[in-house]
């Protein structure tokens, strides 16, 4: 028992010594959007405006600006989307992927990738892409900053012997 406690109280202080902070989704927000699902980018950007964010919208190309600019990114369209496929395409699973190649699917999904927080807002076509945004301020905002406030690091304690 002596033995678990040490172990606890050893977790706790390497715990301690990370720095627990509160993060604040205030923006900059970049959006990546090909001309296709540009309808949803200004939706999107409207919806965040209001929310009190500054967003801008960056077409694919400007992927390099828009990183400088913004404190997460939201890219829309999937693995299959002209344009931005080549972007999303490396960070969603074969499972995700084969998920949006399915009729009527859509949704959003949170990534770690270029040293910030992306969200990928996709559907199998078009509309499916609208309904994900609209899914994502919905409930993702909230999800996204539960993600960011997250400090990565898991303990799990294992009984040892006797």
């Amino acid at each position: 028992m002596l033995r678990y406690f040490a172990c606890l109280m050893i977790s706790l202080m390497i715990l301690s010594s990370y720095p627990v902070s509160s993060i604040e989704l205030t923006g900059p927000v970049a959006i990546i959007s090909n001309s296709i699902d540009m309808p949803t980018a200004e939706k999107l950007k409207s919806s965040l405006t209001a929310m009190g964010f500054e967003v801008e919208i960056f077409p694919p190309e400007r992927l390099a600006d828009a990183l400088k600019y913004c404190q997460f990114l939201i890219v829309l369209g999937g693995h299959k989307a002209a344009g931005v496929s080549e972007l999303v395409a490396p960070l969603l699973s074969s499972e995700e992927k084969s998920n949006l190649e399915r009729r009527g699917y859509a949704y959003y999904f949170i990534k770690r990738a270029w040293g910030k927080y992306i969200v990928i807002i996709a559907g199998n076509d078009r509309f499916g892409t609208y309904r994900a945004a609209n899914t994502f301020i919905i409930k993702g905002m909230r999800e996204l900053k539960a993600y960011m406030e997250s400090p990565g690091i898991a303990i799990v304690l294992v009984p040892m012997g006797g």
